[in-house]
């Protein structure tokens, strides 16, 4: 009886995500509901639903959201973006920034901050040149999707894959699977949608564009934010690397939040930056690690698959492609991030380790490009929505993202499984 609960519960609150903008109701807040529902209907017990939190993620997201917060408030990421764009001296190099340029970056600041930071510079580039804001926010919402594949803290599902899935030195084995052809779909993606969108490019002015001034606001914030990404960041590769040597096992987690500890200290803004921290993301996740805890241990997932076709980990073609098609397709019902969430419980059921790299690679670029087929199966998506229309910006619809979305999500993910196959 309680999968039955699950799966209704789990339905609700899909369809609180899906009707947001008739609900009024915020993406935590619907799945903050779910959990409290199946505490409620006694589908997991309270203690169970506090076990489920997956309190490193929770860690690492708080550490790494307030050295972005700081970033932000110090004026370091629009400086970066507006000096990317004042480079950009034809309408395909402007594309080109938006697809590639915030794609890098979102590889390494979570892709949700950069979706977010994007939309204003879209907007503002858009009235310049002229073009359809809708042409640069789909280039802008492709592009922080495909670049955040490339390293467990580029997006959600990737960290919960590299602290989940028990693989070792997660960041060097994604950047060894992941890196490559994730620049090779970047500039993949930019051509085709400058082959897409070639007669509004074509119909740009780009004689009277003067991109606004962006000044570093806080210096000294500025200057202590950059060192600690940097320092967070070469702290990723120092924890593996000591790993390698057996000398410590230091996990992501750790690092995160030693730099935002690091952040804390030695900053005399910390109130603003604490402040600034995306703290809905983290109730979402909660949550979300509530849900989907409740509707595996109920049995709902395990009736649902178990006439479906499962990976084989001892067969790597079959367990990719399998892996590929269940990310591309129960990606776009439950999204990317609670869709890693629930089916990583089917790998590990079905003999998946640590040590089959390839295939837990493969789970992390097709559930993140799954993002580029719909716009309900990426965070990312609906971020760069709600932000359009909070500034009287026409967003993309589901039909003008899914025509596109279509050829950039099918081109990706047969570049991703070929990689993968044969590194």
């Amino acid at each position: 009886m309680n999968e039955y609960v699950s799966l209704a519960i789990f339905g609700f609150v899909y369809v609180l995500i899906v009707g947001r903008i008739k609900f009024k109701i915020p993406i935590w807040a619907s799945m903050l509901i779910g959990a409290a529902l199946m505490m409620g209907f006694q589908v997991i017990t309270p203690e169970s639903a506090f076990k489920s939190v997956q309190i490193d993620v929770i860690a690492f997201l708080f550490g790494m959201f307030s050295i972005v917060s700081a970033l932000d408030r110090a004026g370091v990421l629009r400086f970066v973006a507006v000096k990317m764009l004042t480079r950009a001296k034809t309408p395909d190099k402007i594309l080109l920034i938006f697809v590639v340029g915030m794609g890098a970056l979102s590889a390494f600041l979570v892709n949700d901050t950069i979706a977010l930071m994007g939309v204003p510079l879209v907007a503002y580039v858009s009235r310049q040149m002229g073009i359809r804001p809708v042409v640069l926010l789909i280039a802008l919402a492709f592009g922080v999707t495909v670049g955040s594949a490339m390293t467990p803290i580029g997006n959600p599902q990737n960290l919960l894959i590299a602290l989940q899935s028990g693989i070792d030195m997660p960041f060097t084995n994604f950047i060894k699977f992941l890196a490559v052809p994730t620049i090779i779909n970047l500039f993949l993606t930019y051509y085709i949608l400058r082959a897409y969108f070639k007669k509004d490019l074509l119909q740009v002015n780009l004689e009277n564009i003067s991109l606004e001034n962006a000044a570093i606001t806080n210096r000294p914030l500025a200057m202590i934010s950059i060192g600690v990404l940097v320092a967070t960041i070469a702290g990723f590769f120092i924890s593996e690397v000591l790993k390698f040597l057996k000398v410590a096992d230091i996990n992501l987690s750790f690092v995160a939040l030693a730099g935002a500890a690091a952040l804390y200290v030695i900053s005399r803004d910390r109130r603003e930056v604490i402040q600034n921290v995306n703290y809905s993301v983290l109730v979402f996740f909660a949550a979300m690690f509530v849900v989907t805890a409740a509707v595996w241990s109920s049995g709902a997932i395990p009736m649902i698959i178990k006439n479906t076709p499962v990976p084989n980990p001892s067969d790597l073609v079959q367990s990719n492609a399998i892996i590929s098609i269940s990310s591309v397709t129960l990606g776009q019902i439950l999204s990317n991030v609670p869709f890693v969430s629930l089916y990583h419980y089917v790998m590990i059921q079905n003999g998946f380790t640590g040590s089959n790299v390839s295939s837990w690679m493969m789970l992390a670029a097709a559930s993140t490009i799954s993002g580029n087929l719909t716009i309900l199966a990426a965070a990312s998506n609906i971020i760069i929505i709600q932000a359009s229309e909070a500034k009287n910006i026409k967003p993309f619809t589901f039909l003008e993202f899914l025509k596109i979305g279509v050829i950039v999500t099918s081109v990706n993910l047969i570049v991703y499984y070929l990689f993968i196959l044969v590194i």
